[in-house]
């Protein structure tokens, strides 16, 4: 008569399941890697942004207040961080363009044009700037307005002097 053993071990459909669960583990957490590095491109390229606008918002006052026609500083100048090898592009690839720059008519106001190296990063920047896509950018009023699509997309960025 043969005897029979309990054998220990793992099946082969357990082992299945547990590398279903790790798979789908793995697909949230790296969405949420992607949707928080897209958060962070923003944040810093709007802060950088804001910082320009200040810049610019001051070389403008001065510019008024002393008679002078100074050239628009580019981000280099205005001693922010770019990204190696360029003066307007910020270290997430985001270029703030320097040609694309209005003033407001009554001085209170700057309106910056930035261009956005990937979709993710757009959106991102749509939702911490609280703004739909279909908004018009009307500078009296200084709203913002956003195109993003999925090579990249632009963000009129205002700054308003309160």
């Amino acid at each position: 008569m043969m005897k029979r053993t309990n054998e220990s071990g793992r099946s082969m459909v357990e082992m299945l399941g547990v590398l279903a669960i790790i798979g789908v583990l793995s697909i949230g957490a790296i969405a949420g890697y992607s949707m928080a590095m897209n958060r962070y491109r923003a944040n810093e390229t709007l802060d950088i942004a804001a910082k320009y606008a200040v810049v610019l918002f001051s070389a403008k006052q001065k510019s008024l207040a002393f008679g002078t026609n100074d050239e628009t500083p580019n981000l280099k100048t205005a001693g922010l961080n770019t990204k190696e090898g360029s003066d307007s592009t910020t270290p997430g690839g985001s270029l703030i363009a320097k040609d694309k720059v209005r003033f407001s008519s009554n001085g209170s106001g700057v309106q910056l044009e930035i261009s956005f190296p990937s979709e993710g990063v757009c959106n991102a920047a749509t939702s911490i700037l609280g703004i739909g896509t279909t908004e018009e950018a009307v500078f009296t009023d200084c709203k913002h307005k956003s195109s993003c699509n999925v090579s990249g997309g632009t963000i009129q960025y205002c700054f308003k002097q309160s």
